[in-house]
């Protein structure tokens, strides 16, 4: 046990000063000569065996105590008031605060002895303490007694039980007190609480103890014979309290065993372990206490190494995982409750760690993976798509009008590094670029590396003055750093010097987005580059992109009205010979059958010629064109579909469907007019959709694919691969078929990365109930190695090229007379 403060040790010599004192003034006579005097001098053979029966009484009762908590640490409760109505009532009131005194000291000395042995320490103070408080509470209690009606040498009348009753519940007051006073300053806590709960758990112990006293007081002026019959009914009555005491304490251990546990509940590895000491040192008052993890990581009170039995250890272990260990030191001997408890407690604390460390390390992980998403993984900086996202955020946060800068910067000849030192050397460069742009910004800017040898700088402090000084002052931050760029470095002993060719463009806040800046950047640097000049600047005098845009847009405008230059072209898969996979098949492909026609549209422009998709689609979808585009190419492909069921040549036509199309929540509705006006099936209509989409959080394009999977129509995830790679496209919405990208189709034989995607990508349809076509297969090997993984369909040009509706309707009628004569051949048609 810890020393006690300097206020406690005055406290007790103050206590057995106090106690002194009453003790001589009641020797005196005091107060107001309602004590004997004589009976101090009256020292005769049967007071001195009075005194000596006392003393006894008092040495049992405290003796015969139960150990209790008391607010932070505990205290004995024994039978105090009935020795103290015993004492009372057989010697005179000056004797009572010896005997008390003289009675006590013998038995706590006992008690500390006893504790010695058990393992429990007991400073010496503690014990003056204790013996001074009850000779104080016992005085009082004597001198409240002779004032009430003095009970010695009296008959056991109605006054006298009333002043023996007084001066125990006098002893039961002051004692509880001092020994509360006691407890919340060696262990703290709240003197009122400790006070309050002591006076509560021992009320029923003092009537019970009142209640004995006087009978055993009764049965000395009755007949002594009758104390023979008290020893079974004290042990009773002391066994009573015992239960009743022991069942406080256990709701009140395991009341605070709920708490400590409930504290464990924290996801930081730290805070777990520190609340696990706090719970430890609170549940088995240990003077230290210590967490002591696998990693070698330790949380708690330092305990010195071989401490020996004076520290009680408990493994903490999930399972078969040991995450750490509590160590404990200063314990008491731990009884079988408590044993019990630090087993559970251990468990809890044991799991309350695995969870955080394991929280602890998928924070990390999500923390890493974050990074990663927005950082290049060569040079730190920010990547391409965060680039975006975050210089969208800074251009918003300016001041509209003001002038900001996109630095775009391209290595010249960068290919050279690669191929005369090798890919390592090039990454050493790119390194370098990088710590050199880093170290010429301004706090404010945004570094990005854009992927190869690529770098951009979002400059958003510029001077205001004009839009002529903010590119002036842009482009001079442009050469500068192109200067230092430049600067030579040594790579693998080699001494080089690589210029960037630098694209600037400089727009107010507020006009464009940075997808805009980064279009004009390009435009800048390339003129640049072929210009042969380290920097350039963007002019919109050059830019041909933005204004032919314009004019496309215009013009496809009226190309719509007048519904004559658009026209859709359709390409054929074909089946495999597999084994097919989708629901919609109905019965096996043969070999070359015509599984589905994709339709593509194309523009016979007037003036540029035949354009593809590619050349103006682009456009379209930033526009809102896209709506009177994506209706016309899906009524006139259903509108052909029908035709081909009319002439019984029923087969399924694929639509593409821009993202953009999907977030019109009226896109169902007007695809259920199309196929009821021209009398289609649902099943008929295949729509083509990205992956972006099927990822997409959206709550419209949900709403937009589950109302058109409700019309019947079938969905197809086109590309597949080529966007984020990931086959919970798949899961996201229920779809019949997907379509392998043709660039995984032209590299499978080479590439064996490729080949995999594809083998993965048709186990998983196979498994999934999905139709698999591999798009752009133009050689007999990519088919024959398709056809053996057990891909459905191909489409490309080793089958058909796209063409004119008038040409596939040839098609589809020559594919069925030679599937009837097959069928035929086979005695089956």
């Amino acid at each position: 046990m810890r020393p006690l403060p300097a206020r406690l040790n005055a406290a007790v010599a103050g206590a057995a000063a106090l106690g002194a004192a009453v003790a001589a003034l009641v020797a005196a006579g005091v107060p107001g000569g309602a004590l004997d005097r004589h009976a101090v001098v009256a020292v005769d053979r049967g007071l001195v065996s009075a005194v000596l029966a006392g003393l006894g009484v008092v040495v049992l009762a405290q003796i015969a105590g139960l150990r209790v908590r008391a607010g932070e640490g505990h205290a004995r409760l024994a039978w105090g008031e009935a020795a103290i109505v015993v004492v009372c009532a057989s010697l005179p009131a000056a004797l009572v605060p010896l005997v008390v005194l003289v009675g006590v000291g013998i038995s706590h000395t006992l008690l500390r002895a006893v504790d010695a042995r058990a393992g429990r320490r007991r400073h010496l103070r503690d014990l003056l303490f204790s013996v001074s408080a009850l000779t104080v509470a016992g005085t009082l209690a004597a001198i409240v007694t002779a004032i009430v009606h003095p009970p010695y040498d009296r008959p056991l009348e109605p006054r006298t039980i009333a002043a023996l009753c007084a001066g125990a519940i006098v002893y039961y007051l002051v004692a509880v007190l001092l020994v509360s006073v006691h407890v919340a300053v060696v262990r703290g806590g709240s003197l009122r609480a400790t006070f309050v709960q002591m006076l509560s758990r021992k009320l029923l112990m003092v009537i019970g103890n009142v209640a004995a006293g006087l009978v055993i007081v009764w049965a000395c002026v009755t007949n002594p014979l009758l104390l023979l019959l008290l020893p079974p009914v004290l042990w009773l009555l002391h066994q009573f309290y015992a239960n009743r005491l022991g069942e406080n304490d256990d709701r009140r251990a395991w009341q605070d065993f709920a708490e400590a546990t409930r504290d464990l509940n924290r996801l930081d590895e730290r805070e777990a372990a520190e609340s696990g000491v706090v719970g430890a040192k609170r549940l088995f008052k240990a003077a230290a206490a210590r967490v002591v993890l696998a990693g070698g990581r330790a949380y708690g009170d330092p305990i010195p190494p071989g401490g020996g039995a004076a520290v009680t250890s408990r493994p903490l272990v999930v399972g078969e995982m040991t995450v750490g260990e509590l160590q404990l030191a200063g314990l008491n001997p731990l009884r079988l409750r408590d044993r019990l408890m630090l087993a559970a407690f251990g468990d809890a604390l044991a799991a309350a760690l695995h969870d955080a460390i394991t929280q602890d390390a998928l924070r990390s992980m999500s923390e890493r993976t974050t990074y990663d998403a927005v950082h290049d993984p060569l040079t730190g900086l920010f990547n391409r798509a965060a680039l975006l996202t975050r210089g969208n955020a800074q251009l918003a946060r300016c001041t509209p009008g003001d002038p900001v800068a996109l630095l775009l910067f391209d290595i010249n000849e960068f290919k050279e590094v690669n191929n005369a030192l090798g890919h390592t050397a090039g990454d050493e460069v790119l390194k370098v670029i990088a710590r050199r742009v880093t170290g010429a910004g301004n706090a404010d800017d945004l570094l990005a590396r854009l992927g190869g040898d690529e770098f951009a700088v979002l400059v958003t402090d510029l001077a205001a003055g004009g839009a002529d000084l903010a590119l002036a002052a842009a482009v001079e931050r442009a050469r500068k750093l192109g200067a230092r760029i430049a600067a030579p470095m040594r790579i693998d002993g080699v001494a080089l010097s690589k210029e960037p060719s630098v694209g600037v463009v400089v727009a107010a806040a507020g006009e464009v987005d940075l997808t805009e800046l980064l279009r004009r950047a390009d435009i800048a640097m390339y003129q640049a580059k072929h210009g042969g000049q380290p920097v350039a600047w963007y002019d919109p005098a050059c830019d041909d992109a933005s204004t032919d845009r314009l004019a496309l847009l215009a013009e496809l405008r009226e190309a719509l009205a007048a519904g004559e230059q658009l026209t859709l072209e359709l390409q054929p898969a074909v089946g495999l010979g597999g084994k097919p996979t989708g629901k919609a098949t109905g019965k096996a492909l043969f070999n070359g059958q015509i599984t589905s026609v994709e339709a593509l549209v194309r523009w016979q422009h007037p003036r540029r010629g035949k354009l593809a998709p590619g050349q103006f689609l682009a456009a379209v979808e930033a526009s809102e064109l896209i709506g009177p585009l994506t209706h016309w190419v899906l009524d006139r492909a259903i509108g052909l579909a029908s035709g081909w069921r009319r002439s019984g040549l029923a087969v399924p036509v694929a639509v593409n469907i821009s993202p953009r199309s999907l977030v019109d929540r009226q896109l169902p509705e007007a695809i259920d007019e199309l196929l009821g006006r021209h009398r289609l099936p649902a099943e008929l209509l295949i729509l083509e959709i990205t992956e972006t989409v099927m990822l997409s959080s959206s709550p419209v394009i949900d709403d937009v694919l589950s109302r058109i999977r409700c019309l019947g129509v079938q969905l197809a995830v086109d590309d597949f691969g080529t966007g984020y790679s990931s086959f919970t496209v798949l899961t996201r919405v229920p779809v019949q078929e997907v379509k392998i990208d043709r660039e995984f189709v032209a590299q499978m034989s080479d590439l064996p990365k490729a080949g995999a995607i594809v083998r993965a990508t048709i186990d998983l349809g196979r498994s999934l109930d999905l139709r698999i076509v591999a798009e752009g297969v133009e050689h007999p090997e990519q088919r024959a190695a398709l056809a053996e993984l057990g891909c459905t369909a191909a489409q490309g040009f080793l089958f058909y090229p796209p063409m004119p509706p008038e040409r596939l309707a040839a098609v589809l009628r020559e594919r069925r007379q030679v599937q009837r004569r097959h069928l035929r051949a086979e005695g089956t048609g």
